[in-house]
């Protein structure tokens, strides 16, 4: 997950490393096809991880189940 100026993984652990408030529903968008990435994305703290392979109606539908997650949460 490279971006101009680093890591998206990077940037998922800096947003949860140490918030005591409730958790922010980061969704990671990878054009990665390995499966691992995802999992790593998970273990930084995001609360999902989509292929940028996806259809539109799957990218649809994870966008709700992530933020109806974040509802709950709070």
């Amino acid at each position: 997950m490279t971006m101009p100026d680093g890591n998206g993984l990077d940037l998922v652990e800096e947003i949860h490393d140490g918030d005591p408030g409730p958790r922010i529903p980061t969704p990671v968008l990878t054009a990665s096809l390995d499966t691992s990435v995802a999992g790593r994305a998970i273990e930084a703290g995001a609360m999902g991880a989509l292929s940028k392979l996806a259809s539109m109606p799957e990218t649809v539908d994870a966008i709700r189940r992530l933020t109806d997650a974040g509802r709950s949460e709070v």
